[in-house]
């Protein structure tokens, strides 16, 4: 800009010069040609033209005299080159005054005033950063020289009314500038110029200038500027600037300087400033105000600041006095500087960014100072020699600069500073210091405290630094320090220190290890290992060379000692945390160890266990421990380790309990941990152990446990497993196991009440005796894939063990049944699955889930015979499957009579069975099929076979009002083959837990005795079962009763049965033979009449203590001959085998058959035993009447017949009457039966005896008769 003004000067100076030219023409004719002077326009044109060097062009022109002499106005004047045809200025009016006094005295046209009025120049920078003036080069207008010899004087040149248009690249409308006037005067001893420039607003308010040039002999006299600038706004002024100019966005203030000026060498200059808010492109802001001076000169330099004040976001300088002085030698180098400043602010050093280039900048961003220096006094000397010389002496406050990675940092440094050539001395005191030591830490190192003082003496080959104590102090560190460094010139430096510390945080301290020292897996082993804790004593020794650190050969030492409590201590990451109560660790040179320790890690207790790291260099962790504990506490320390690696990950699910020891030797390298190796020993005496899922423990565990890792054996291992001593043996897994990786072999031998106890057997009183097994623990392999689950194999033969079950299921205690399975805990240990089987009577595949309070079985599959096995998709227990043999009542007498708050039929959803013999209800049902699903409340059986087709409907809760309903197509009752093995269970049943029950049966039988379709409903009361409407239909009779079962505690059953009921025929033949009777009548007429109870309830086996009464009536029909051993209508109708007899005796009588009126009948029934005396048969030829008993249990007779001819028949005599006691029964008898008297002749008498299959009959007499009858009671009433 100063070049742009001195070129504009010279410009306007030889602009002047022209017109002074060209009006020192027109002066001169001015008196001869004036009253011509419009006919002389041309001529003077070209005279101007040629005395300036360039083409003047005007419009128009005009002359007067002024107070100050004769004026030529010359109107719309131009100036234009010759060469270009450029229009160099244009002027409304330009008016040239001539010199009065030389025009009087010398008679010579001198030209002394020159007035210029409104006009305007353009001045405009290229793209390229060229300057032109009025488009031309403002180096080509320097060029111009004034032609002509016309003379000059002394002259004023008056500017009023211009405007400077500045245009910029990329500018769409010229910045202007208005000058109100511009003075020039020149004369013989001086050049003074003053301007008035009123600015944009945008740039600010005006600029006032004054420059004087003084003429002297030697021509060297500097120019004298002085510049006065009002509200100057940065901004605008910046952008009519070179984009390199542009270092402030904002910013306003005030500026005066005056300066001295030779060519392009400003000499010197001062001058003040007063900015606020000056704002550069990275943001940041401050105000600056103060004196600025400069100097420069042959000898030399000088910059100074007074009352310097600054403003920053970081504080605000005092007024402040700032001086650098530099002397030069005749080349101009420097040869001694000399600074002072009483204040000087490093942070604010950023400021001078912007006016940097190079290398200054680089530097600054390196070093990026900050801090307060005061009465800072600083001389360097012969900076051209070869050891310059400096004194130097400062008040350090928070001073700081960054660390490189080969040079230090350090922040917030505070301490008083005096050195020169031959040594110093620093004196510390520093609060919230920070030292950065790249190469070494990775953090910079927080001081709280800094004290001490620094010596350092410069000898002639060496520099020694010494300080006796040097205490450092944060918030987790504490240290006293006294150092001696030797600084050999032509050698490594020595060092002697001793320093006493401790460490109050291990966790905070443990980022101060020098990372760079070691190797980096080394450095991340040491923050992964010091957890917490403190030291609260350590001891520093380190002297010798540095060059040979860390002293192999034994030039030095360095020694560290410390002693370290409460240290959490996690040596590697694959092990449990250790808390060391206490620690003595040495670092001897690169060996770390410590001997002398106490610990304790998930409880177990360790005593002088040998840590070492023998070469830092070479890192590799080794240990050697002796710990002591509980078994719980160890095998938490292994789960929690590789060791529990080595299990799978399966010691969670082993509880133990007992006093323990483990040996454990590892060896890890830190700088690849995976490499590690391991040993542990286990060592146990009176332990005890058990396995989630399965509760009874090993007790008495004792023996040994060697663990590595590729290797895990034991040694005399064994212990009490359910009472009985078993041995153990724990091997790595065999090869054709590669999903698991340790086998642990329990074998031993179980009795069936420990078994009912320990693992809490549904059916454990049907079990006895006891059993051999061989149980392996199968421990997965760590990451296998697929994984493996944890599983527990056993397997046994059975030999001992008593099953006292149903079928398939029972066994006797010498048979041999091998069973094997296995216990897995499937989806990481939320479920058990079991599976196994017995040889090829049955398979299991069963699940149970973890539920909050333990398992609980969740749904399998049992399958029996050759059925394959299948997967549950529902929950619950499904069965399927064939068997030989399966009795209904006994599984349900066995699930009715467990105690177990759930019993095994609560669990079962389904059920497919095909059974070879099926006991139902106390009925053998041969070759039959069972179907059980569960509904919402009951459960629906579906049995299909040649005996009973339907459905059975059995609800869950027998204490609710919902009935078992049965729904048959048939129902066909056989008996059972075996009734005594299920008389107790099913008498003893209590009718009041039953609930109430629905019979429908199209078809109804009991064995071969069928009674058609079957209705009969079984209400419930307080007392037991009770029917009003007991309904059998067939289409030869009905079977129309009541019945119940209710409580009797009276009975030795606790219950009694009773049946009401009455049959009705309409063809008696055809009765007996739905019935499964051969009697040998025939009639279209009987009923019979029951009126019975038992002890206990339905049952086959009730005969024993049936009593009641039974009474018989048959109408007029036909007795036919019948088989011995046929069948007997309730074993008492011996009056069906008398026709055979008869027809022998009494062929006359009998030989058309044995017709009968009527037949009448009491049977008196007591325990099994049915009693008669008045059985008795109407018939046209004759009567028959029978007295005696008939045992319903031993099926047998012990009865007496008569048989008396009706009138008009005559029967041959085969015994006689006999007089007495007896002939009188006899006849009462007689008259009880037939209710009539005795005829005289005309009777016979018999004797039935023996069973039922074949009866004895034989002649009897009346004194038989009436014996037999009183033996049956029937006197009773004649006494």
């Amino acid at each position: 800009m100063k070049n742009f003004f001195q070129r504009l000067l010279k410009f306007s100076a030889y602009a002047a010069a022209g017109v002074v030219i060209l009006l020192a023409i027109g002066v001169g004719l001015f008196r001869l040609f004036l009253p011509r002077l419009p006919q002389y326009q041309d001529e003077i044109k070209t005279w101007a033209s040629a005395a300036i060097g360039m083409q003047v062009e005007f419009s128009g022109m005009d002359a007067r005299w002024g107070l100050r002499g004769p004026e030529l106005k010359f109107h719309g004047a131009e100036l234009i080159r010759n060469d270009s045809g450029i229009r160099v200025i244009a002027a409304r009016e330009v008016g040239v005054g001539v010199s009065l006094m030389r025009l009087l005295i010398d008679r010579t046209l001198v030209v002394d005033t020159v007035t210029v009025t409104d006009t305007s120049v353009e001045v405009r920078r290229t793209d390229e950063g060229r300057w032109l003036l009025q488009g031309l080069p403002i180096d080509d207008l320097a060029e111009f020289q004034v032609g002509g010899d016309s003379p000059v004087g002394d002259i004023t040149i008056i500017g009023e009314d211009l405007v400077i248009q500045l245009i910029q690249p990329g500018d769409e409308r010229p910045s202007q500038f208005q000058v109100s006037r511009i003075l020039a005067e020149r004369d013989a001893a001086r050049i003074a110029i003053d301007v008035n420039l009123r600015l944009p607003e945008s740039v600010g308010r005006q600029v006032r200038m004054a420059a004087t040039h003084i003429f002297t002999a030697s021509d060297n006299e500097p120019w004298h500027v002085a510049v006065e600038t009002d509200d100057l706004l940065l901004a605008g002024l910046l952008e009519l600037m070179p984009e390199r100019m542009r270092r402030f966005t904002s910013g306003a203030g005030d500026v005066d300087v005056t300066m001295a000026v030779a060519g392009k060498t400003v000499l010197s200059a001062s001058g003040n400033v007063d900015f606020q808010n000056v704002t550069q492109p990275d943001g940041v802001a401050f105000d600056v105000s103060g004196r600025i001076a400069y100097n420069h000169d042959d000898v030399g330099w000088l910059v100074a600041a007074d009352e310097f004040a600054l403003r920053t976001a970081s504080g605000e300088w005092p007024a402040s006095t700032l001086r650098v002085e530099a002397s030069t030698d005749s080349n101009g180098e420097i040869v001694m500087v000399d600074a002072s400043a009483s204040y000087l602010n490093f942070s604010d050093l950023t400021i001078a960014t912007p006016w940097l280039e190079g290398p200054a900048v680089e530097i600054l961003q390196e070093w990026r100072p900050d801090g307060v220096v005061q009465d800072l006094a600083a001389t360097v000397s012969d900076m051209n020699g070869d050891s310059p010389r400096y004194t130097v002496s400062a008040e350090l406050m928070n001073v700081g600069f960054a660390a490189t990675d080969d040079r230090p940092g350090i922040r917030g440094f505070t301490g008083n500073l005096r050195a020169d050539h031959d040594g110093g001395l620093l004196e510390i005191d520093s609060t919230a210091a920070a030292v950065e030591l790249p190469s070494w830490f990775s953090l910079p190192f927080d001081i709280a405290s800094a004290n001490g003082t620094v010596i350092w003496r410069r000898g002639d080959a060496r520099t020694t630094v010494l300080s006796d104590s040097i205490v450092l102090q944060n918030a987790f560190f504490n240290s006293q320090s006294n150092i001696e460094i030797v600084i050999n010139q032509d050698g490594p430096p020595d060092i002697d220190l001793v320093s006493t510390w401790s460490i109050g945080d291990i966790a905070a301290a443990k980022a101060y290890i020098p990372e760079a020292l070691m190797k980096p897996k080394l450095f991340l082993w040491f923050q992964d290992a010091l957890v917490a804790g403190q030291i609260p004593r350590g001891e520093t020794r380190l002297n010798g060379p540095l060059d040979k650190f860390p002293f192999d050969g034994g030039e030095g030492k360095l020694l560290i000692t410390s002693t370290i409590r409460d240290l959490q201590f996690r040596y590697a990451r694959q092990f449990p945390l250790v808390n060391v109560s206490e620690m003595e660790v040495v670092l001897d040179n690169t060996r770390l160890f410590t001997n002398q320790n106490r610990s304790m890690s998930l409880g177990n207790r360790t005593v002088n266990a040998t840590v070492e790291i023998a070469d830092l260099r070479k890192p590799v962790l080794t240990i050697a421990s002796n710990s002591t504990g509980s078994l719980n506490t160890i095998r938490n320390f292994a789960a929690n380790s590789p060791i529990g690696r080595v299990f799978g990950g399966q010691l969670d699910r082993v509880t133990v309990a007992g006093d323990a020891s483990l040996r454990l030797n590892l060896t890890l390298p830190l700088t690849d941990v995976q490499a590690y190796t391991f040993t542990s020993r286990i060592t146990s005496s009176n332990g005890s152990l058990a396995v989630a899922g399965l509760q009874p423990p090993i007790t008495d565990l004792s023996g040994i446990v060697r663990i590595e890792r590729d290797l895990v054996s034991s040694e005399a291992l064994g212990g009490q497993f359910l009472g009985e001593p078993v041995t153990i043996e724990i091997k790595n897994a065999a090869a054709d196991l590669p999903g698991y990786r340790v086998v642990s072999s329990v074998v031993g031998t179980a009795t069936a009440d420990a078994l009912a106890e320990a693992f809490e057997l549904p059916l454990a009183n049907h079990l006895n005796g006891s059993l051999a097994y061989r149980a392996e623990v199968l421990f997965p392999r760590a990451g296998a894939e697929p994984p493996s689950e944890f599983t527990v194999e056993v397997a046994t033969d059975l030999v001992g063990l008593g099953i006292d079950l149903p079928p398939p299921f029972g066994k006797n205690p010498e048979a041999r049944k091998p069973l094997s399975g296995e216990l897995a805990f499937a989806d990481g240990g939320a479920e058990i699955v079991t599976r196994g089987q017995s040889a090829t009577e049955f398979a299991w595949d069963l699940r149970f889930a973890r539920q909050q309070d333990g398992w609980d079985f969740d749904r399998g599959v049992l399958t029996l015979g050759d059925t394959p096995m299948f997967t549950a998709d529902v929950r619950g227990l499904h069965i399927r499957g064939e068997t030989p043999t399966a009795s209904l009542e006994d599984w349900l007498a066995l699930s009715r009579g467990e105690n177990a708050e759930v019993n095994v039929a609560d669990r079962i959803r389904s059920i497919e069975l095909r059974a070879g013999d099926l006991y139902v209800l106390g009925q053998h049902l041969p070759d039959h099929s069972v179907r059980v699903d569960r509904s919402a409340r009951d459960w629906l059986v579906q049995i299909d076979g040649t005996l009973a087709s339907g459905s059975v409907f059995v609800p869950y809760d027998f204490s609710s009002d919902r009935a078992l309903v049965l729904d048959m197509e048939r129902l066909i009752l056989p008996g059972n083959d075996s009734v005594e093995r299920i008389e107790g269970e099913a008498n003893s049943m209590d009718p009041r837990r039953l609930p109430p029950i629905s019979i429908k049966a199209k078809e109804f039988a009991f064995g071969k005795r069928f009674i058609g379709a079957l209705e009969a409903e079984f209400a419930r009361t307080s007392l037991g079962l009770v029917s009003d409407a007991i309904v059998a239909r067939d289409k030869s009779f009905d079977v129309v009763g009541t019945g119940r079962w209710v409580a009797d505690l009276n009975d030795p059953l606790g219950s009694r049965s009773y049946v009401t009921a009455t049959l009705t025929s309409t063809d008696v033949a055809a009765t007996m033979k739905r019935l499964d009777y051969q009697p040998g009548i025939v009639s279209n007429d009987m009923s019979l009449l029951f009126d019975m109870n038992w002890s206990g309830g339905p049952s086959w086996n009730f005969l024993q203590s049936l009593d009641g009464e039974v009474q018989v009536r048959l109408g007029s029909g036909q007795l036919d001959e019948v088989d011995p051993g046929a069948g007997r209508m309730f074993g008492l109708m011996s009056i069906v085998a008398l026709p055979r007899r008869l027809s022998l005796d009494f062929r006359d009588v009998f030989q058309k058959g044995f017709g009968f009126d009527t037949i009448n009948g009491t049977f008196r029934l007591e325990d099994g035993v049915a009693y008669t005396c008045n059985l008795s048969l109407v018939g046209p030829a004759a009567d028959i009447g029978i007295v005696g008993r008939a045992d319903l249990v031993n099926r047998d007779y012990s009865q007496a017949a008569v048989v008396s001819a009706n009138v008009g028949n005559t029967l041959p005599v085969v015994g006689a009457l006999a007089a007495g006691p007896q002939a009188a029964a006899a006849l009462f008898l007689f008259s009880q039966i037939f209710k009539k008297p005795l005829q005289d002749i005309g009777q016979v008498y018999y004797g039935v005896s023996g069973n039922w299959d074949a009866p004895l009959i034989e002649s009897a007499d009346a004194q038989k008769f009436a014996v037999v009858g009183d033996q049956t009671g029937c006197l009773a009433d004649s006494e």
